[in-house]
């Protein structure tokens, strides 16, 4: 009874030491698999093409250096004098934008306030002055951007259309405040995007004390009431030649 017993258990231990040994195969074999497939994967960076893999918003730079969330804004500070616009506005509209998108928003000032039953014929006058400004801006052809007009129904000032001309909605909008009595070199933009590129996009360059630039050449010192012009005479003389 005992040799039977074991002739029959006999046949059931190979197939299971099979099966075994199969699993272990089956198992190196994948785990092999993996490693390989793994190793590859860490080669992909180094020989696919920049584009193979998407890049945030933020990491994207032209040529200037600037980020694809870059945003240019033109800001025209006029009140009554169209043919100054006029000329504002064209030079504006000639510069070199290198096929970036830059909107035009214009702020128009009403006039100052006129008593209308003795100077009547005043407020006409300054009422048809105001219609051919808003028909001339409404007709100005801006090809770079969106053109907005905004135009107020009282008098505010030059000082409060400089404070509230601009609410940045971004740390990477920018806007160019410009009067306009003031004409820019078709070169201005360009000048601008690589001042910006290099003293605040480049982080060796950043400093959180500059906060602006301008275009235009001051008329007088800081810390001091006096014209630049006499401060620059009083120190030639000081220190002749």
């Amino acid at each position: 009874m005992e040799r039977s017993s074991m002739g029959n258990s006999s046949p059931r231990v190979a197939p299971t030491q099979r099966r075994r040994r199969s699993l272990r195969l089956f198992l190196l074999g994948s785990l092999a698999v993996l490693l390989l497939y793994s190793y590859c994967r860490s080669l992909l960076p180094l020989f696919s093409p920049a584009s193979s893999s998407p890049t945030p918003l933020a990491l994207l730079r032209d040529a200037a250096g600037v980020p694809a969330s870059f945003s240019f804004t033109v800001k025209v500070l006029a009140f009554d004098r169209i043919e100054s616009l006029r000329r504002c506005l064209r030079s504006l509209s000639a510069a070199d934008y290198g096929g970036d998108r830059v909107d035009l928003h214009i702020f128009v000032d009403h006039f100052r306030g006129l008593d209308p039953w003795n100077e009547s014929d005043l407020v006409d006058q300054k009422l048809r002055e105001a219609h051919r400004i808003l028909e001339f801006v409404d007709g100005f052809d801006w090809r770079h951007g969106e053109k907005l007009l905004h135009y107020r129904t009282g008098n505010v000032g030059l000082q409060a259309q400089w404070l509230e001309a601009w609410w940045p909605r971004s740390d990477d909008e920018f806007a160019f405040v410009v009067e306009d009595d003031l004409e820019v070199s078709p070169l201005y933009y360009k000048f601008l995007k690589e001042l910006i590129a290099k003293y605040y996009y480049d982080p060796s360059n950043f400093s959180p004390s500059i906060y602006g630039a301008s275009l235009q050449r001051p008329s007088r010192f800081f810390f001091s009431d006096e014209p630049l012009l006499t401060m620059v005479m009083n120190v030639k003389e000081s220190n002749p030649a």
